[in-house]
């Protein structure tokens, strides 16, 4: 009779398979990840893993959504240790960056996954939602305190598509070294800000 496990149990392997389908999937993608795959890596049975997950897109679910979390967290740690709304902005930017080069399989494994079915995994679509908060909170204050000139959505949006870029680009190995990519995110994110900026739109109205 299998050991009745306590919740903090259950908790504690699966964020150890996550661990272990996180490198499988940066050394071999999706194709990588398989039930009978972490259980060897665990030295464990067969039928293990089977006990907290019921599948593939299951465990796939459960590692993007503590991916989410793990930029959230360090999005909404950025914005708590900047009380300046005029440079709150900059230091999201530079956050979701520097999160993206530090951890680049967690970043692949969030935004090159696709799971039609992630509408049914409720934790993973709150992590995305609370993913993108701290960058949508900046930009609606910051245009209600007349920083920043525009639709919020629509300047999110641009953010957000600029940062992605940038970084999808690195990640591709098509943007020369370490120092180049350093260099050109500092620009990005400088011109990003400026291109929301309520003084730049003023004068280009002007």
């Amino acid at each position: 009779m299998p050991k009745v496990l306590t919740h903090e149990e259950v908790l504690c392997f699966r964020d150890r398979m996550c661990d272990h389908a996180l490198v499988a999937f940066g050394k071999y993608g999706v194709e990588g990840i398989s039930l009978r795959g972490l259980a060897a890596d665990l030295s464990c049975s067969r039928t293990t893993p089977y006990r907290y997950f019921k599948n593939k897109a299951d465990i796939l679910a459960a590692l993007r959504q503590r991916e989410y979390g793990r930029i959230a967290d360090t999005l909404e740690a950025a914005l708590a240790q900047e009380s300046d709304t005029s440079k709150q902005l900059q230091a999201i930017l530079k956050a979701y960056i520097q999160f993206a080069i530090q951890h680049p399989d967690s970043y692949r494994v969030m935004y090159t996954v696709a799971q039609p079915d992630s509408a049914q995994y409720a934790g993973l679509e709150a992590e995305i939602l609370r993913s993108a908060q701290p960058m949508r909170q900046v930009v609606r204050i910051s245009v209600e305190a007349g920083i920043m000139l525009g639709e919020p959505a629509d300047i999110f949006h641009i953010l957000w598509a600029g940062l992605h870029g940038l970084i999808s680009l690195h990640l591709a190995d098509l943007i020369g070294n370490k120092q180049d990519f350093d260099q050109l995110a500092t620009v990005m994110t400088d011109a990003l800000v400026r291109a929301v900026s309520s003084r730049v739109n003023k004068h280009a109205v002007a």
